[in-house]
């Protein structure tokens, strides 16, 4: 006995020429609104610029009808003021990532392990990290522009991902104008570096800094 063909729902068409604009938002400000924070900030700037994706919206109900609900013309993102209110809550969030979550207890009474041999392998070193390390070399020796705290550094930082999702490390440099060595260690403790992708040589925030930072993704 066959089996009865799978009936494919048709796609609605209707609202296809209906403009809709894409929001970016910050995470923030995606929860509940009765869990907001106290301290978020209250005053934003949108930016609306035409997209050149050909992007569809689409909608499924519970009856498996399936529609296009419009095409985005229009991309908006939102963002918070940098003032004093922003500033406080980048300040606050960069001291609740520096509290110790771990604490190290001491084992006592373990026993005694017998020394073994340790053999291991020195790997060559990356070429792109020695050409990354002569060029923070030179840049700190012809450097000669105020130097910030690390923090300082850090809440510059936040600033700028507020804008992007993914930097570059000469790019973000151009904008803090810090010796890039500095730049490079404040990255490392609160970013993650792609070494391949499609944003490949690129920083991006670590999980734990992203919230109230607009993404671009």
């Amino acid at each position: 006995m066959a089996e009865p063909e799978e009936q494919v729902e048709p796609l609605h068409l209707e609202l296809e020429d209906r403009e809709v604009y894409l929001a970016k938002i910050p995470g923030m400000l995606t929860v509940n609104p009765s869990t907001l924070e106290d301290d978020i900030p209250t005053e934003y700037r949108v930016e609306i610029s035409e997209t050149p994706l050909k992007l569809k919206v689409f909608s499924l109900d519970g009856s498996g009808r399936m529609a296009i609900e419009g095409t985005v013309k229009n991309s908006c993102s939102v963002m918070a003021q940098r003032n004093d209110q922003y500033s406080k809550m980048c300040k606050q969030r960069l001291i609740k990532s520096m509290v110790k979550t771990r604490i190290v207890q001491p084992l006592e009474d373990l026993p005694r392990v017998k020394k073994a041999r340790i053999q291991f392998t020195i790997e060559k070193p990356d070429a792109e990290a020695e050409e990354d390390d002569a060029d923070s070399k030179l840049m700190d020796k012809s450097d000669k522009k105020i130097k910030m705290s690390k923090d300082e550094l850090k809440n510059l930082v936040f600033h700028h991902f507020e804008e992007r999702e993914y930097w570059p490390l000469k790019e973000l440099n151009y904008h803090c104008r810090q010796p890039e060595s500095l730049l490079k260690e404040v990255l490392k403790e609160i970013c993650v570096y792609h070494r391949k992708g499609p944003n490949k040589s690129c920083y991006e925030l670590k999980p734990q800094y992203k919230d109230g930072v607009s993404s671009n993704a």
